[in-house]
């Protein structure tokens, strides 16, 4: 049974697939934040600084786990993960936050819609699989 949270999830994650998402090419693609690399690891609490981030294709089908390759920054991790993530085709952003308005900037520039979500990376697939 879906709950009125769960089916905002759905909605937000399922809406770039039936032509109103913003940006055709990337509308099959998304991203969830985590803080390791298997399905049962934490949606991280900020984006650019999650160790992890699990891009599926748009029927929850796992197209690769990357390892953030921005943790080394001292500055800008979070604008260099939402371009990351674009250049990957990625269309939406599961996170519980992003680290702030430079990655939020970055993310609306180049049409990658963030939905927050609290749990783990296995409830964000299943619910897209339902």
């Amino acid at each position: 049974m879906f709950t009125v949270g769960r089916l905002f999830v759905l909605f937000l994650l399922l809406l770039p697939l039936v032509g109103f998402g913003p940006s055709a090419a990337a509308a099959g693609k998304f991203a969830i934040a985590a803080d390791g690399d298997q399905l049962d690891a934490k949606i991280a609490k900020l984006a650019g600084i999650a160790p992890f981030f699990h891009i599926y294709d748009a029927n929850g089908n796992l197209l690769e786990v990357l390892a953030n390759p921005h943790l080394e920054l001292e500055t800008g991790t979070g604008p260099a993960c939402a371009t990351t993530l674009a250049d990957r085709g990625v269309g939406v952003l599961v996170a519980r936050r992003i680290p702030g308005p430079k990655m939020d900037d970055v993310l609306r520039a180049r049409d990658v819609r963030l939905v927050r979500r609290m749990g783990v990376v296995r409830d964000v697939v299943d619910e897209l699989k339902e």
